[in-house]
């Protein structure tokens, strides 16, 4: 154990400068490569931010109790809170993916989607062989389910974003 006074901004740079030559394998960057890509996957940035944080509680176990090493356990220390603070992010994040993804049935998106659907219905009947007046009666029929199961359906589809 060593007995050497140094002065506190001394100790952490000095304790800064030791930490980061032992941050090679860090995968800090390719953790905010991933998050900067819109379609990342959560579970494989959440697998990357606890092997980080198993990575620097590793380093902290091999540092002893020099002034310059408690500042740097001190420091890893902030690290670890700082890497669940982004897990916790993570999370919440793609919670409101998830609430994002549900339909939203006014939007011009899911309007022209229906109708996109309702005109290939159409088309389909006509091609199975039935005639304009078939075909209206049919529609008409549809149109009344769709009314009739629109709010159960509605119900259905924001529990997805639950």
């Amino acid at each position: 154990m060593s007995t050497e006074v140094l002065d506190v901004p001394q100790a952490q740079s000095e304790g800064n400068e030791k930490w980061g030559q032992g941050t090679q394998g860090t995968a800090l960057d390719l953790i905010r490569t991933k998050l900067e890509n819109p379609k990342y996957q959560a579970w494989e940035l959440m697998r990357l931010v606890t092997a980080e944080i198993a990575r620097v509680v590793q380093e902290m176990r091999q540092l002893g109790f020099t002034v310059e090493e408690v500042y740097i356990i001190r420091w890893l220390g902030v690290i670890i809170k700082a890497l669940r603070e982004l897990r916790h992010s993570i999370m919440d994040t793609e919670s409101l993916r998830k609430r994002a993804d549900v339909i939203n049935f006014e939007g011009e998106a899911a309007q022209h989607l229906v109708g996109t659907l309702v005109v290939w219905f159409r088309e389909a009947l006509k091609e199975a062989g039935l005639n304009e007046a078939e075909c209206n009666n049919v529609m008409r029929n549809y149109r009344d389910l769709v009314e009739l199961n629109e709010a159960h359906l509605r119900r259905e589809v924001e529990a997805f974003g639950g």
